[in-house]
């Protein structure tokens, strides 16, 4: 009994020493930089699996580049180990509206859709009662609700209300302007 207890644990731990590349190890190479089609080949020649762990929207970097690793290049690993990667994503990030940007100030509005991360803005007047009010948003051509998603670089369009610049008759308001400067000198005025 004391043999076969031997042999089974010595045939655990061979199997162990197999299962766990015991003793073979591999070198992590530089992929920083490079795309992820080409670090997935680089590594396996070193015998190493690659998984993305996450993704990182650049405008200014070219779609799939991997921007780090874990571990690091350099790092002595066991054989068949996974080396996680963050890439620069394959897409725009999408961006969800989550407050109104139709009846508010166009620069509550523009301010909200800059930290969204929003660039392409324009601003077109339209007729309206109210001054600076959006009256409409569009990103893409496309209307610009609460709940709506859309990349962002998406070109967005504000239709911001231009109130008439005449709404009051100029004879009173003239004379409104008279009286007050009236009262400030003759000292009747609160100034």
């Amino acid at each position: 009994m004391f043999i076969v207890a031997w042999l089974i644990v010595w045939g655990v731990l061979l199997f162990l020493d197999s299962w766990t590349h015991h003793g073979s190890t591999s070198t992590v190479p530089q992929v920083k930089g490079m795309t992820y089609q080409q670090a997935m080949l680089v590594l396996a020649e070193n015998d190493l699996t690659v998984e993305i762990s996450d993704s990182i929207y650049d405008r200014n970097a070219r779609p799939g580049t991997i921007i780090e690793s874990w571990p690091r290049a350099g790092a002595v690993v066991k054989q068949g180990r996974q080396v996680y990667v963050t890439i620069t994503a394959f897409s725009p990030k999408q961006v969800t509206v989550s407050m109104p940007v139709i009846g508010v100030s166009s620069r509550q509005a523009v301010s909200y859709l800059e930290a969204l991360g929003v660039t392409s803005i324009r601003l077109v007047s339209v007729p309206s009662q109210y001054p600076d009010l959006v009256e409409n948003a569009y990103a893409d051509g496309k209307p610009l609700t609460v709940g709506a998603s859309f990349p962002v670089t998406a070109s967005v369009t504000l239709e911001v209300g231009s109130a008439p610049i005449d709404t009051y008759p100029t004879d009173s308001l003239d004379e409104a302007v008279d009286e007050v400067i009236d009262e400030v000198y003759s000292g009747n005025s609160d100034f």
